[in-house]
């Protein structure tokens, strides 16, 4: 299969706070990534590592404390850190559904 090399990165639960929109960009511009390198998903934060800057602070092991930085929490509140690789998105769909008919 085609496309873009998956994404690697960190997953990591942080109790304490609810995320919004404010938070993530935040976080991105900590680390130095994109802000849609920053997710939340069922209450887990997912950072991928896209950035010279985030991979200084991953090969530091200062992650966490970055991230609690950026949402002003103490670093103890991050817990369960895991390597995580991007999961690729199977998209289907009938090519036959875009055709035009004229």
């Amino acid at each position: 299969m085609h496309g873009l090399p998956l994404r690697t990165g960190f997953s990591m639960k942080v109790k304490g706070v609810i995320l919004n929109r404010h938070d993530m960009h935040n976080i991105a511009h900590e680390l130095g990534v994109a802000e849609n390198d920053v997710l939340i998903k069922d209450g887990i934060l997912t950072v991928y590592n896209t950035s010279e800057t985030c991979q200084e602070i991953v090969n530091d092991n200062a992650l966490a404390a970055f991230v609690a930085m950026a949402l002003e929490i103490p670093a103890t509140d991050i817990s369960e850190l895991t390597a995580v690789v991007e999961e690729r998105v199977k998209m289907d769909f009938d090519l036959s559904d875009f055709e035009d008919d004229d």
